[in-house]
This record gives structure tokens, sequence and C-alpha cells, in this order.
């Protein structure tokens, strides 16, 4: 006579609570993650528009910075350095500066220029020996919109002084300029050749480089670069 094994009711409530719960605690687990992805999702959406604000409002202080290259062209003014009152204007193009400070020097690489945009000597770089030098910006000045601006203007030249003339060494002030259409031009339309007349020639003016920091709500920081010659 064969045997059944009967298996009370009673005994399989147990293991469906269990199963219940895992369940429920699966799900939990599942809903705190896409909480979280939601919310980092948004997180980020806002620094990115936060952070295109403030290279938006970084127009600002380099219109003033070329207002104030502008009353400064005649003469021989922006033949020196001019760190004065709140300006940071530099007769030479800082070779290898590093706007940002995120460089750090690998062994056998000569550190790079620093900007000391926060004000605390670039958080002693040049004793620590991950910047060769820390460049003083202009003081600070917040606009309208609530974003607090720095700005920094180099001539992209060799030395000071005259861009036409030598420098210290006795070496040619080699400066940057831009490249115009030249008074000859070539006898063969649509044609260029060695040995043809120069179609262009190189002007008088350097160029200027002008670099702004922008700091904004949520630690928001940016960097904009403008290049102009007059």
């Amino acid at each position: 006579m064969s045997k059944q094994l009967l298996i009370s009711p009673y005994r399989q409530r147990g293991l469906s609570l269990i199963v219940v719960l895992l369940s429920l605690v699966t799900l939990a687990f599942a809903s705190v993650a896409l909480i979280r992805s939601i919310d980092t999702g948004t997180l980020v959406i806002g620094n990115l528009g936060f952070k295109k604000a403030a290279t938006a409002s970084s127009d600002q202080p380099a219109d003033t910075a070329i207002a104030w290259l502008q009353a400064r062209l005649t003469g021989t003014t922006l033949y020196s350095n001019i760190t004065a009152d709140g300006q940071a204007y530099y007769a030479t193009s800082i070779d290898a500066l590093d706007p940002s400070g995120n460089s750090r020097p690998a062994t056998g690489v000569p550190a790079r220029p620093f900007v000391d945009w926060a004000g605390d000597s670039c958080g002693g770089c040049v004793a620590a020996g991950t910047c060769s030098t820390c460049v003083a910006p202009s003081s600070s000045t917040t606009t309208a919109d609530g974003y607090t601006h720095r700005y920094l203007i180099t001539r992209l030249c060799k030395c000071t002084g005259d861009p036409n003339g030598n420098c210290a060494d006795g070496s040619s002030n080699i400066c940057s300029v831009p490249v115009t259409n030249a008074a000859s031009t070539s006898p063969k339309r649509g044609e260029l050749k060695y040995g043809d007349n120069v179609r262009f020639s190189g002007a008088n003016s350097p160029f200027f480089r002008i670099i702004v920091r922008t700091d904004g709500p949520r630690n928001t920081a940016s960097v904009t670069e403008t290049y102009i010659h007059f």
C-alpha cells in the first residue's frame, strides 16, 4: 500500500510571510534607489544651470577690462605691469599660466604659474613647489545678478616695454599680433605659390588676454578667456 505525505496548510503560512517580507524589503530598496537617482539628476541639472549662468555673467567684467584697456592705449602706459588700485594688468604673456589652478607638476615637469583667485597666496603653492608663481588678479566685484568676478589681463608679449623694441637681454620683444591683409596682392587671382607677393602681414597692435573667474551659488565657479586687439 502506497503512502502519501500530507502537508498541513498551517505549515505553509510561515514561509509565505518570509517571502512577502523579502519582497517588501526589495521594493523598499528599489524605491530608495529611484528617489536618490531622481534627486541626483535634479542636483546635476541645477548645477549645470548655475554654471551656464556664471559663464554668461562673465561678459560684464570682460567688458570692464576692455574699457580699461581702451582708455590707456595711447602712450606707454601699457608697456609696464599695473597692479595698483585693484587692477591686474601684466605686460607679458606669463607663459604656461594655469588659470584654473588644477594642474600639478609631475616628476620632471616644471611647475606652472597659478592665479590667486581665492586671495590665499594660491594656497601656499610656491612654497609647496606645486606652482612656480602666484599671480594676483584684480579686486573682486559683485554684479547685480549676485555673481562675484575677478579678472586678469595679460599682453601677449615676450617681455615688458615697447612691443616693437628689445627686452632686457637684448632680444626682440616678440608679441602675438593678428594677421591682416597686406598692401600687395598676388598677380594671379585665386592662386598663391612660393615666391608670389605676400598677401598677409602682421598688425602693430598686440593681442591682450582677459581671464575672468566668476563665483556664484552652490560654489559655482566659471573661468573664461577673451582675446582682443585694437
